[in-house]
């Protein structure tokens, strides 16, 4: 499915790179983890560690082959990071089953195919770990010693970052009253959305204008919606993080298009 949409924008800050690594940093990171604020969430950034050349843990004497995140230092004194056993501690939180497995979802916890996963924390910042069974090793950094991070393995509390994508896609379908209601895939089972990113349309600084042509790619489409009447709407994000107004679709049936 390919979606045209026209736009205009003042100052042509318009898409995200797939390759600079600034573009995976704040404020476009994957996710944020969570903090105890004074029984409040308090965001925490992230970043993700696909390279750990350098560095080696502490245990195994190996260097982590995965791909892992780094939670970030928090810009303010918090306490400790929001895990699954926050349920239990004054926090109203989901219970662990789908759609809270699923990191597309509005919330979820960190997994890995249902189990805890790792997150890597620097020592500064080990106050935010609550129980210390959690810290199940250290990743050292070769050149200085001295520098290393807790490996943390728990069911870390987690939302998406809205800066992480800047095209945001929302499927809407007709109901026997004529209304419309939002189709939310991961609530239905399906651990994705269809929200991504398109690329940097121009490398100045000027005024711009054109058609982004937007495509969506699923197997399921069929399965899922049939004949079923849809529409869609659609938000675009420049890197300031300006939100554009909202544009809905046409209404449309798969056998049409």
């Amino acid at each position: 499915m390919v979606v045209s949409i026209s736009f205009k924008d003042g100052d042509g800050d318009m898409g995200l790179s797939q390759t600079d690594a600034e573009h995976a940093d704040s404020p476009y990171h994957d996710i944020n983890f969570y903090a105890n604020d004074n029984g409040q969430l308090y965001p925490l950034t992230s970043g993700f560690i696909q390279d750990f050349t350098g560095f080696t843990l502490g245990k195994s004497k190996k260097t982590p082959q995965n791909s892992f995140y780094q939670i970030l230092a928090p810009s303010k004194q918090v306490g400790e990071l929001i895990t699954l056993q926050s349920r239990n501690e004054g926090f109203s939180l989901p219970p662990f089953v789908d759609p809270y497995k699923c990191p597309s979802n509005e919330e979820s916890y960190l997994n890995n195919n249902g189990l805890p996963d790792t997150v890597y924390l620097y020592k500064d910042y080990k106050y935010l770990v609550k129980d210390n069974s959690t810290i199940v090793d250290s990743l050292i950094r070769d050149a200085d010693p001295s520098q290393y991070w807790f490996a943390v393995v728990d069911y870390f509390y987690i939302k998406p970052n809205v800066g992480r994508y800047n095209m945001y896609v929302k499927f809407l379908v007709k109901n026997n009253d004529e209304s419309f209601s939002e189709y939310n895939f991961p609530q239905e089972g399906f651990c994705e959305s269809f929200n991504g990113r398109f690329p940097i349309l121009t490398d100045g600084k000027r005024p711009l204008e054109g058609t982004i042509n937007y495509s969506m790619v699923s197997t399921g489409f069929l399965a899922t919606f049939s004949i079923r009447t849809l529409k869609l709407q659609i938000t675009i994000y420049d890197r300031a993080l300006n939100m554009s107004n909202t544009i809905e679709t046409p209404e449309f049936r798969l056998e049409e298009i």
